[in-house]
């Protein structure tokens, strides 16, 4: 009797517990609590716009990583202008061109800084999957954090590289976010972009349409990716290294996703000593994993980029404790990024 009472209260107490989730827009389950909170995150943040606003007034090289602009997640007409002030006030150094087009039609930016005539470059795109604001946020504090370290006269990786950003890759399930459904994931034709990314390893549990992880009716199937892959592509020789931005799993994620099979030729030692260089440099939230021990996931950016490009390639998946974070964990995660980031142009270096 001594034992089946505490496990009789401990069962009674899960149940409760369980009884207090629901499902969310997601379908994972979550306290009522925090659906509120998902629910009102865009209104939370355009409230924070009304006290935060006029940002462009106030911004000078040297002093970007320190602006309001960072005390509130932005919609992306906020971001590019932004950068865009930026790329005005810098117009020697970032330049914003097309790199791709959304489903709807919409122009997929990217911004290039460079400090002068460089054989190399790494390629970083970040909101792959619309919810993850903090990715977002993430890689634009990033090269705000940059071009204050070329104004300062600072070591940077543009003193080796070409650094070329894609800072909202999914605009159209980003603007989704802001107006009907904070968790939406997939692009507008609800295609995780993420999964139509060309792997020869089928899939033995094909994602239905309706499912999270659909991957498209075939690999580059939408405007958003085939966009980008030809970039890339078209310039894969420049290219040293490709960084993929996510959240919130706090990981530095190592090919590949669709196997567990090793690398091979030395590979894994490489990555997995590039690997550690970035968490190590972002922080104790941050642990070296492969791909595939999150779960198996097929069609990724990172396997794809290993196999074609023949490139090393990550995907970051920045710290936090949900797709929702607090606007007041921008910067934190900003310079967790940016330090990675740093680590990852020296170790690419000498990958």
């Amino acid at each position: 009797m001594k034992y089946t009472l505490p496990l009789l209260a401990l069962a009674l107490a899960t149940l409760s517990t369980d009884a207090a989730l629901i499902r969310s827009e997601d379908g994972r389950f979550r306290t009522p609590t925090a659906v509120a909170a998902i629910s009102a995150d865009a209104d939370t943040n355009r409230k924070c716009h009304t006290t935060n606003g006029d940002f462009v007034a106030a911004l000078a090289p040297g002093k970007y990583a320190s602006s309001s602009f960072h005390k509130c997640f932005r919609t992306d007409a906020q971001i590019f202008q932004f950068l865009d002030t930026l790329a005005s006030q810098n117009s020697q150094i970032l330049t914003k061109f097309q790199i791709s087009t959304s489903f709807k039609g919409e122009k997929i930016w990217a911004y290039k800084i460079s400090t002068g005539s460089r054989a190399k470059a790494l390629y970083t795109q970040s909101m792959l999957h619309a919810r993850e604001w903090v990715a977002g946020s993430s890689a634009v504090f990033t090269i705000a954090s940059i071009l204050d370290d070329v104004a300062n006269k600072k070591p940077t990786p543009a003193d080796s590289y070409d650094l070329v950003f894609v800072p909202i890759v999914n605009i159209d399930g980003y603007r989704i976010t802001w107006s009907s459904k904070r968790l939406q994931r997939k692009n507008a034709n609800e295609v995780d972009l993420n999964r139509n990314w060309y792997t020869p390893i089928r899939n033995p549990s094909p994602p239905r349409p309706s499912d999270e992880t659909y991957p498209g009716p075939s690999y580059f199937s939408e405007k958003e990716t085939q966009g980008i892959r030809d970039y890339i592509t078209a310039r894969n020789a420049t290219f040293a290294g490709y960084l993929d931005v996510h959240s919130f799993a706090g990981e530095v994620q190592l090919p590949y996703g669709d196997t567990k099979a090793a690398l091979g030729n030395g590979l894994d030692t490489k990555y997995q000593t590039l690997g550690d260089a970035l968490s190590t440099a972002m922080g104790s939230s941050y642990t070296t994993t492969f791909e595939w021990e999150m779960y198996l996931s097929y069609g990724c950016f990172e396997d794809w980029g290993q196999r074609y490009l023949n490139k090393p390639t990550l995907t970051i998946e920045m710290a936090g404790n949900d797709f929702v974070a607090p606007a007041s964990t921008i910067v934190s995660s900003g310079k967790e990024l940016y330090r990675g980031y740093y680590a990852f142009a020296n170790g690419v270096s000498k990958f």
